[in-house]
């Protein structure tokens, strides 16, 4: 169950109805799955919906408007001239707040910050020339809409049991306009059970790539050990 043809018949079949039906035509189960979809999307920051877009910094401009299409406060990653900017050790972008503060206390520095503010991101130092550095950013994009029969979710042919949470989640928003509310909660609580499931194996396999190096190494001095020894206590 891969294409949204078949995802279509998929709900079609669950609420036993056909294209004819004048209670939920085909344009209702379209909408309904396009519904689910968005929601089934938004559950988790699949990686999936990782995204990168480059740009080019603005003189004067501090903060620049997220791309359309992003989740607000998705970017995890910022390179202006292919230098990391962020805080060490992975680059990560300053609390809001903080960035504030920090700016007020350092109006000189040259240190490279950042910062998420819902649809905006903010950098320091401010660029002092029209589209003289590339500007790449890294962030987490929502879902496309479902349009054509042989359109994809993202999703499939990797993780279908997804897409039986969408058409679960559909068969709810449907059968709660048809009055039958309980059952489309336990049709809803299904997908949510099937995406808590399979966000639990994709982290799960992404921990295998997740940095185990010590960030700092702190040498223990108390340990009694030989200084030759192979010192591990005090890495962090």
């Amino acid at each position: 169950m891969d294409l949204f043809s078949e995802l279509i018949q998929a709900v079609q079949d669950d609420m036993t109805i056909g294209d004819e039906t004048t209670l939920f035509p085909l344009a209702l189960v379209k909408r309904a799955l396009n519904r689910s979809y968005i929601k089934c999307g938004a559950l988790f920051r699949w990686p999936e919906t990782e995204d990168a877009q480059k740009t080019s910094t603005r003189n004067g401009w501090e903060y620049y408007d997220y791309p359309q299409n992003w989740r607000p406060d998705s970017i995890w990653k910022l390179t202006i001239a292919g230098e990391r900017y962020g805080e060490d050790p992975d680059g990560g972008p300053l609390a809001f707040d903080d960035y504030l503060v920090w700016k007020e206390d350092n109006p000189n520095s040259t240190d490279k910050k950042w910062a998420n503010h819902w649809r905006r991101f903010f950098v320091s130092p401010t660029p002092t020339a029209d589209g003289d550095f590339d500007m790449v950013i890294w962030g987490q994009r929502v879902v496309d809409a479902l349009e054509a029969d042989g359109d994809v979710t993202i999703w499939s042919y990797s993780m279908p049991e997804c897409n039986e949470a969408v058409v679960k989640e559909a068969v709810a928003i449907l059968k709660n306009k048809g009055e039958e509310p309980k059952n489309g909660q336990f049709y809803s609580a299904e997908a949510q059970a099937i995406l808590v499931i399979a966000w639990g194996k994709v982290r799960q396999e992404n921990t295998k790539y997740k940095k185990i190096q010590p960030f700092f190494y702190v040498p223990d001095l108390f340990s009694g050990k030989n200084a030759l020894e192979e010192q591990v206590t005090g890495n962090f």
